[in-house]
């Protein structure tokens, strides 16, 4: 029988061979409370305004407790890998009993700088009913760290995990930075008994300042190109032995990429049977020797953490034989490219209310400024925000800095410049910043997310002469020097959209043309061509308004708002279909919309 994740052993995975065994790692963040501030041209409303303080992420257990958690995981973890020492000398590293006990390691590697590696982090974890584990994971984005699902499902990270960055010592009360988990999501089709579906996003309390990884895409099939060197990290042993220790320091190891088929036949000749599933998992390494002696290898508790290669994540640890290093075997990985569909909206989510869903903003021509959380497939209740909104000719969400901070990009039509609501880090107040780098006058913007394959969200804008421009992001609120996508051949287009509407992980543009005929134009991640051909998705598209902040039903695909002429607003949610079944039926989400002149 196959045993769990290290310290997992009440969780056994049941339906694989008795040789196999899952990895498990573990992370987590932490966020302070910001207050309000305002800056800028008078004309411009409080930027904190539209801002539902009492729903912000908060730090779910202060610093101290954040280190305790951690503290008493790795002493939990510390005594069963002392409690397991004489269990496994004296019995056969084939007994089910003494593989859950084993640690987690990578064999015949090398320590490393956390300079080198700044996106790794530590998850620990430890319940009140005795259950501790650690994993290791990867920043992707300021507040979210990609890990394996083994180390996330049926567990409350909020109430139970810590995640510790900035250090490549293993958590000593005193060096690196803590944070807390505000949210997780693990895949819903996630298998534990075939260890299928392996990868998870956990939302952290707050932003972190290390720099993160990006996810393979789609389409980096050569990132798989068997042969090709990768990197793995990790915190575990360097050993398979009984007397082995946790590493007190990062150490990484170099893994060639193994072709699918390669892995499928070894893993089956040393398990007796077929688990490894070709396109959702992927081998790194050479055949272990049967000993840690010529093994190179992840192993348990390096779960989680990533196989880099040309600074992308190609894969995530996810399991192997028991002990590491069985004659003939690899290590197994999460094929990373397979599921950046599911994962890349769970890390670019943000929204006003922090739940996961996008919500919308009105305004009423004398300014007031109304906010309606979304509830999935319904709104809330209106709530009043503020005034002074009048003096802005247009207004749109997104999260410039991926800080999980939603910012608001207004247009004032006093001076016809561009600015940026946002959250001052060093201050923790709302501020103003003018958006210097992109020109106020165009006819249409949309900012749709990651067209450059960067992982910063990017904006294109629309000239009157049907020209159009693409502003790559800085990451900061402002943008690079523009570059044509378009000429002259978009006049009187409306640019719009949000986030991947077509199931293949990248930022997707929609374009309503005079007619009413929506297109969908599907986006490669290449600043020099950043569409493929256009599809057409609707005909008749003739609405007063449309609203496109992402996720609003909470199911990680992007979706529409639109009002009729009648002022009933319609939600068209996301399919991933890139057809003319983009959308599914709409649903009303209600009517009276037209006593508001400003909708996003």
């Amino acid at each position: 029988m196959i045993r769990a994740p290290r310290g997992r052993h009440r969780r056994a995975v049941t339906a694989l061979p008795a040789a196999a065994l899952a990895l498990a790692l573990s992370c987590a963040g932490a966020l302070a409370t910001p207050a309000s501030a305002a800056d800028g041209p008078a004309t411009l409303p409080d930027p904190g305004t539209a801002r539902q303080q009492s729903a912000a992420p908060k730090p779910t257990a202060s610093d101290a407790e954040l280190r305790e958690r951690a503290a008493e995981a790795a002493k939990a973890e510390a005594a069963k890998e002392e409690a397991s020492k004489p269990e496994a000398a004296n019995d056969s590293t084939d007994s089910p009993e003494s593989s859950e006990q084993q640690s987690p390691f990578i064999i015949g590697g090398t320590e490393t700088t956390i300079s080198s590696a700044p996106w790794m982090v530590q998850l620990y974890y430890s319940d009140e009913a005795g259950q501790s584990y650690f994993c290791g994971g990867t920043l992707v984005a300021p507040n979210k760290v990609l890990t394996a699902a083994h180390c996330v499902a049926g567990l409350d990270w909020q109430k139970y995990g810590a995640v510790v960055s900035g250090t490549a010592d293993l958590l000593d009360g005193s060096t690196g930075t803590v944070a807390g988990v505000w949210r997780q999501w693990s895949h819903p089709k996630y298998d534990e008994s075939t260890i299928k579906n392996d990868v998870a996003v956990l939302t952290l309390d707050r932003p972190l300042e290390q720099a993160g990884l990006r996810l393979a895409a789609s389409d980096d099939s050569s990132l798989y190109t068997p042969g090709t060197t990768g990197t793995v990290y990790g915190w575990g042993l360097t050993s398979g032995g009984a007397d082995a220790e946790l590493s007190p320091k990062l150490r990484k190891a170099s893994l060639k990429v193994v072709a699918d088929s390669t892995c499928d036949t070894a893993m089956r000749n040393v398990l007796g049977e077929d688990v490894f599933a070709e396109g959702s998992m992927t081998c790194a390494g050479t055949p272990a020797t049967g000993g840690d002696a010529g093994t190179v290898s992840p192993c348990n508790g390096d779960s989680g953490g990533p196989l880099v290669v040309g600074g992308k994540i190609i894969g995530i640890v996810s399991w192997g034989v028991q002990g590491c290093t069985a004659e003939g075997a690899y290590p197994v990985f999460t094929k990373v490219s397979s599921y950046t569909w599911a994962a890349q909206p769970r890390i670019d989510d943000t929204d006003l209310s922090y739940d996961g869903r996008a919500d919308l903003l009105a305004r009423t021509p004398s300014g007031n400024l109304f906010q309606q959380d979304s509830k999935g497939t319904s709104l809330a209740t209106r709530a009043y925000q503020g005034n002074g909104w009048e003096y802005a000719s247009w207004a749109m969400q997104a999260d410039l800095d991926r800080d999980f901070y939603q910012d608001l990009i207004i247009r004032d039509k006093t001076d016809g410049k561009l600015y940026r609501s946002y959250m001052n880090h060093s201050s923790w107040a709302w501020e103003w910043m003018q958006i210097s780098s992109v020109w106020g006058g165009y006819k249409s913007y949309a900012i749709p997310g990651d067209l450059t394959g960067d992982a910063r969200p990017d904006l294109v804008a629309l000239d009157a002469d049907g020209s159009v421009y693409l502003y790559p992001g800085k990451g900061n609120g402002q943008f690079n020097s523009k570059i044509k996508v378009v000429s002259g051949a978009w006049k009187g287009m409306k640019l719009m959209g949000r986030g991947d509407l077509s199931g293949d992980g990248k930022a997707d543009l929609l374009v309503r043309y005079p007619d009413g005929t929506l297109y969908l134009y599907r986006g490669t991640g290449k600043a020099s061509a950043p569409w493929s051909g256009r599809i057409k998705a609707r005909t008749g598209w003739n609405f007063t308004s449309y609203v496109t902040n992402g996720d609003v039903t909470g199911d990680g695909i992007a979706d529409v708002m639109a009002r009729d002429s009648g002022g009933t607003l319609w939600l068209y949610r996301g399919t991933n279909k890139a057809s003319s079944d983009l959308f599914a039926s709409r649903i009303s989400l209600g009517t009276g919309f037209n006593q508001y002149n400003l909708l996003f």
